[in-house]
């Protein structure tokens, strides 16, 4: 088979060609244009599809995208607001005050499976209502399921990618009850089995024949959990890129009593059980950008980290907080700081914060009594030896290292080939790595996690008290 992947990330687009019977692929990867106009990100992304298939016939297209992604149309399906993301909180007041009352969101957590949060579009489309904006007559879906109507015509999403958005029922295979009353016309359910066909404009815009197999709007979380074959119970996904997620598919809904995880809908309309961070690899980056020389590498600056040092503690909430308090207010900041403190301790210090945040939200997914077998790590953190084998320690357990360049295009291009009845071929797949925890390192990370929690609570600030925003 003769596959084609579009992936439009949080700081990336991703185009990879797979030609199975050849063994051939070619992967490209590009920065997202500095732009929030919706046509000219997903426009990015198909000029690397048609570079990614220059000169090549193409069997299946698949479409992908951010789980939290939030495009308004008007009834002709032109874009009337900027792109939005998981990184827009600007409505965080707004949510803050929804905060406040609590049998609205336990109401809310059990229809959908999702926390009162600022990332979600289901409180940007009720912050619009609220305040006195309209919404109908306007058509609302996600930027994945723009790209798939630019190449088809066609308006559909996926339940799986519904359901990150906040406006699924975790019930029925439904629109939840509150999304049903925003008033917007939102893009009809479908299977992701049903696909559509490249249509004239699509054919254009990519070089390719008309009529190909389009496979509707994927998300790039439920995707993940794909491509690392982690589609059974008792296997944990941990990626770490932008942000960071962990991700178990479960036989039955689980609700946190504190609300501190996620329940979303799988690729399959299973169940998802998770956690999600705001702060990873961008704090990492944010920290760099301020403090190293530009032509300081990476590499240069963990070369000289000694894992058991004495570092400050981090709180990484550069964007605000997701899992497990859900406080799209809080910020980060530095603490225990000392005089004798470099850079380079700082800088470890971001990294032991974002892994401090994530271990906690283990914590909490523990609680529903599924306790994973096997730990898949991948995304951006398996780029630093350092980083990886301190994730591992922090969580005191072994880790598979999942190597695939590209976990959530990889999954797509697997339901490419499921979509025509086959699976990608054995070769396709990469030898997992095992990352073996270090006994010694065990109560470094203990203290470590006493102080983070310490510092956590400290900084909490609670409904009856009002945060400056």
């Amino acid at each position: 088979m003769k596959l084609l992947a579009l992936e439009i990330s949080t700081t990336s687009s991703k185009a990879q060609y797979l030609d199975t019977d050849l063994g051939e692929s070619t992967l490209l990867v590009e920065r997202n244009p500095s732009s929030s106009d919706v046509e000219a990100v997903c426009m990015h992304a198909i000029q690397l599809g048609r570079k990614a298939a220059q000169g090549r016939e193409v069997d299946r297209i698949t479409t992908a995208g951010t789980w939290h992604s939030l495009v308004v149309c008007d009834s002709s399906n032109v874009p009337l607001q900027p792109l939005s993301d998981w990184t827009d909180v600007s409505n965080r007041a707004f949510c803050w005050e929804l905060r406040k009352h609590d049998s609205f969101v336990e109401d809310y957590y059990q229809d959908s499976g999702a926390m009162v949060h600022a990332m979600y579009p289901f409180f940007k489309l009720l912050k619009q209502s609220t305040d006195g904006i309209a919404l109908t007559g306007r058509h609302v879906g996600s930027l994945a399921g723009y790209l798939h109507y630019l190449l088809t015509g066609t308006v559909k999403e996926t339940a799986s990618m519904l359901s990150g958005m906040g406006l699924l029922s975790t019930s029925v295979v439904d629109l939840h009850p509150m999304a049903k009353a925003l008033g917007c016309t939102i893009s009809p359910i479908c299977d992701w089995r049903d696909g559509s066909t490249l249509s004239k404009q699509g054919s254009r815009l990519l070089g390719l024949s008309e009529g190909i197999p389009v496979l509707p709007p994927l998300p790039d979380g439920a995707l993940n959990q794909v491509g690392s074959r982690a589609e059974e119970p008792g296997i944990m996904t941990l990626s770490m890129g932008t942000s960071g997620a962990m991700r178990m598919i479960i036989p039955e809904p689980w609700f946190s009593p504190i609300h501190a995880t996620w329940l979303y809908r799988s690729v399959d309309n299973g169940f998802l059980l998770g956690a999600a961070t705001s702060g990873c690899s961008n704090c990492v980056d944010w920290y760099k950008k301020h403090s190293f020389d530009p032509d300081v590498t990476y590499a240069q600056i963990e070369s000289s980290l000694e894992e058991n040092a004495n570092t400050p503690i981090f709180l990484p909430f550069l964007v605000g907080e997701r899992c497990p308090g859900w406080d799209d207010t809080r910020l980060a900041s530095f603490h225990d700081v000392e005089e004798s403190m470099t850079t380079s301790a700082f800088y470890q210090g971001v990294l032991q914060g974002v892994v401090a945040n994530l271990y906690q939200c283990y914590e909490e997914l523990l609680k529903s009594g599924h306790i994973p077998r096997t730990i898949k790590l991948s995304g951006g953190v398996l780029h630093s030896a350092f980083w990886k084998h301190l994730c591992c320690n922090y969580f005191g357990v072994s880790m598979h290292e999942d190597i695939q360049k590209q976990t959530s295009l990889y999954g797509a291009l697997i339901l490419a080939a499921r979509s025509a009845g086959e699976e990608l071929p054995s070769y396709t797949q990469t030898v997992t790595n095992v990352l073996d925890s270090d006994p010694e390192m065990r109560d470094y990370y203990t203290r470590h996690y006493k102080r983070y929690r310490y510092w956590y609570e400290k900084t909490r600030i609670d409904s009856t008290q009002k945060r400056s925003i």
